[in-house]
């Protein structure tokens, strides 16, 4: 398969991804429409929409700042979507988040091997 095939596969996986991210959106929004839920669990949907839809980083994602002290591993803490200022806004961390750091790291490679056994069982004494 050459090149120009896969970027438009995954030129249109993207596209019909966000489609159907939208489409669950509206969904959503008209079913708390028709319950009548209150105004803050809408908010609610559509920060996460947003957050979805906007956002580059995701939480417990590394990277690293340089700042006047040297560079330094940050990882996100919390995303959330303020109204008031109309953008995403995010807290830092300076310890990795369980659960959500891992998928970032880069996976150790074992070369085929299984890992050692720090007290390996001894073998069984032979009779005569």
């Amino acid at each position: 398969m050459s090149k120009n095939k896969k970027s438009f596969k995954t030129w249109v996986k993207f596209r019909l991804n966000r489609l159907q991210n939208w489409w669950y959106y509206r969904v959503r929004m008209f079913q708390l429409w028709w319950a009548d839920a209150p105004k803050y669990q809408k908010d609610v949907e559509k920060g996460n929409f947003y957050l979805r839809r906007g956002a580059v980083y995701q939480v417990g994602q590394p990277f690293t700042i340089k700042d006047r002290f040297g560079t330094r591993q940050r990882y996100i803490d919390n995303l959330f979507f303020d109204f008031k200022k109309n953008k995403i806004t995010h807290k830092f961390s300076d310890k990795p988040i369980k659960g959500y750091t891992e998928k970032f790291m880069p996976k150790k490679k074992t070369l085929g091997m299984t890992p050692r056994m720090e007290n390996p069982p001894k073998p069984p004494k032979k009779q005569n």
